[in-house]
């Protein structure tokens, strides 16, 4: 019983380990550095490619809504530290060809 026991525990702990990797998707964990596409009301998403809406640390993502630190955006819209963008909507840290609302 106890071998039984010290099996199931240790696959779902195992199985914890590799399922939670990583993420396309995450929506409002404290920790999102494994979404690899998307973030919303995530706290540290550094790795999403594809969009952050509502998060933090968007370092690569390509389009940031109401996001923080959307280094290589192209599209930001309400979010902070846009340096790469073609297109920022009350946005801050935009090249001066981007801005098309600027926050005053």
């Amino acid at each position: 019983m106890v071998c039984q026991n010290l099996l199931l525990i240790i696959s779902v702990v195992l199985m914890s380990c590799l399922c939670h990797e990583y993420y396309a998707q995450c929506t409002g964990a404290p920790d999102c550095s494994a979404c690899t596409t998307a973030c919303t009301d995530c706290v540290n998403c550094p790795n999403a490619l594809t969009a952050c809406t509502r998060s933090t640390n968007c370092y690569k993502a390509v389009t940031c809504t109401k996001s923080y630190d959307c280094y290589k955006a192209v599209t930001c819209t309400d979010s902070t530290n846009c340096y790469e963008a073609t297109a920022c909507t009350n946005s801050t840290g935009c090249p001066p060809s981007a801005y098309i609302h600027q926050i005053n």
